[in-house]
């Protein structure tokens, strides 16, 4: 399980660094949230479509009891990490 978690945490960086260089120096000099919120929201795709199925949930969590608390729970999580990487990015340029 750490392992996973490990992973998840490496390819979040992963993203952080992909959304930096799509985004490009002008938003790093004045950071907003839609930008950075929206691709984080992009991210999750990755889990519903790839990764769940892969772990044999199915689709968005579709073969579960519950898949619309676990979507809404991603949405929240994958919102947080769009809001730690827009508040990192308005310290970095203060």
């Amino acid at each position: 399980m750490a392992l996973g978690w490990a992973v998840h945490y490496g390819v979040g960086i992963l993203y952080g660094v992909i959304f930096v260089f799509l985004a490009g120096q002008g938003w790093l000099a004045a950071p907003t949230f839609l930008p950075v919120w929206l691709f984080a929201l992009v991210t999750i795709s990755a889990g519903w479509f790839l990764l769940q199925p892969g772990m044999g949930l199915g689709v968005a969590l579709s073969r579960t009891p519950t898949p619309w608390k676990g979507r809404a729970l991603g949405l929240v999580a994958h919102t947080f990490f769009g809001l730690g990487m827009w508040v990192v990015a308005l310290l970095a340029a203060a």
